[in-house]
């Protein structure tokens, strides 16, 4: 079992995967572009419809989601195993997951503004406070050594996020290699090389994310405030998200190839 990764290596592979695995995913990527129209319009003009509205978008984009993943793992993999149930009982794990960590990670981070604005003394901070008040105290903060604190301590726990990311990037890939509900299983698989994933991700996914987002910014004042234009707004910018969410399958594919090759043998 090969245990050193080579950045360019790994990046080059993720990229072809992720090339290769296009064409078998066309039919699930458009119906995922077309999901995400749905989504933004349904938290949008559609919102009118009923409150059940967003929910059930959200689920639809969920569903075509793992159906898109499973799709793109198995053209990867070249293998007719794993199953959409396994593979969405693993997602949702990892979001639980995320949501528990995350949820005291940011419990933390909105308590602390208000501990190091008191500490400071720029402001009295009460449950009367204006929030613009609070707002321009926050802005006046930074560039003191309490806003250090702040911006390390914020760093810090995208950080921690960020790190839980790469230590669980195996877990779709895998389960759909093995056809078992894989989760934590996989964090001892990439121990050792968090910083090496981490660099791999700059490209496959913190590069075509970044650009995906300021493009889609760039874009928030073309579309309007109409149906239409909320539905455009969602599709274009799922459409946008392609390459990163090919790049990233890639990344855990070409990732599991080298840090658990019998798991990624092919049928």
């Amino acid at each position: 079992m090969t245990r050193k990764l080579s950045i360019p290596d790994l990046v080059a592979e993720a990229w072809s995967l992720a090339l290769g695995a296009a064409r078998p995913s066309l039919v699930l990527m458009l119906a995922l572009i077309v999901a995400g129209g749905i989504y933004t319009f349904a938290v949008g003009p559609g919102s009118a419809i009923g409150d059940a509205a967003p929910a059930i978008a959200a689920l639809v984009v969920f569903v075509v989601g793992i159906e898109f993943s499973l799709v793109v793992y198995r053209a990867m993999l070249e293998t007719r195993t794993g199953d959409r149930l396994r593979l969405a009982h693993a997602n949702l794990a990892i979001y639980v997951a995320f949501l528990f960590v995350g949820a005291f990670v940011g419990f933390f981070l909105l308590i602390l503004p208000g501990i190091l604005l008191k500490a400071s003394g720029r402001v009295e901070i009460d449950a009367e406070t204006p929030p613009d008040v609070v707002q321009a105290a926050l802005i006046d903060m930074l560039p003191t050594a309490y806003g250090a604190v702040l911006i390390l301590a914020c760093v810090a726990g995208a950080a921690v996020l960020f790190y839980m990311a790469l230590r669980l990037l195996l877990i779709g890939a895998a389960t759909v290699a093995t056809g078992q509900t894989l989760v934590f299983r996989t964090w001892s698989w990439t121990k050792g090389h968090a910083l090496r994933l981490g660099l791999g991700a700059l490209v496959t996914h913190i590069l075509p994310f970044a650009v995906a987002v300021l493009v889609n910014w760039g874009l928030r004042n073309v579309w309007g405030d109409s149906a239409l234009g909320a539905f455009l707004s969602g599709a274009v910018g799922m459409a946008l998200l392609v390459p990163f969410l090919l790049g990233g399958h890639g990344l855990a594919v070409a990732a599991l190839h080298r840090l658990h090759p019998e798991t990624a043998t092919t049928e």
